[in-house]
Formats: structure tokens, sequence, C-alpha cells
């Protein structure tokens, strides 16, 4: 850029190299390629929209994944598309929902 001392570019975030790009994202007090914001677990890139926890961004998927409701019988993050089957405060995956002793998945009823 003409003119414009080398410390007065962002650099990225993501790659450390000054941002000469004509878009920069800031997420975190911290500028971003568009190119280089990507999920911290699938690596996808992040364009519309990202969620934070300590310093890493994530894709709402894998964000749900990690923090958000954890079922009952694996443990595993439940992302907030999928379908589940509640049984009084215990949430579970669909193929989760099984009988503890002969391993029928079970039916809303069941």
């Amino acid at each position: 850029m003409l003119g414009v001392p080398m410390q007065q570019i962002p650099q990225c975030a993501g790659c450390n190299q000054h941002i000469l790009d004509k878009f920069i994202l800031k997420v975190l007090d911290r500028h971003w390629h568009s190119s280089c914001l990507k999920c911290a677990d699938c690596q996808m890139q992040l364009a519309d929209r990202c969620f934070s926890r300590a310093g890493s961004v994530y894709c709402k998927e894998d964000f749900f994944k990690r923090f958000g409701t954890k079922c009952t019988a694996c443990q595993q993050g439940i992302p907030p598309t999928q379908v589940v089957r509640k049984a009084q405060d215990f949430v579970y995956h669909l193929h989760c929902f099984a009988c503890i002793i002969c391993n029928r998945q079970l039916a809303t009823g069941d």
C-alpha cells in the first residue's frame, strides 16, 4: 500500500501475514484474511457466522457438538439441527435411545 507504514497494516491471526486484501474480517478483536478464518475443528472456511470459546472459532455444528447438549448415553455433543429423543430430563441421539438390556432401539412412547 502506497504511503502506509507496514506496522499500520494489520496482520492476519490465521497466517500472520499482512492483510492487503480489499476486505478484512475482525473476529475476537483479531484481524483475518477471509480465507484464513476457519473452524478450529473441521477447518471449514467461516463466512457468515462463527462461534467462539477460549479464543478459538468454530462453525455452528462443531461449536454445539463440543460445547452444547451432550447425549446421556454416549456423552457426545448433539448439534442443534439433529433430531433427539428425550426421557425426563435426559437427551439422547436417536440411535442411542435404546434398551440397556437388549439394545433394541426405542421409539416415542416405548
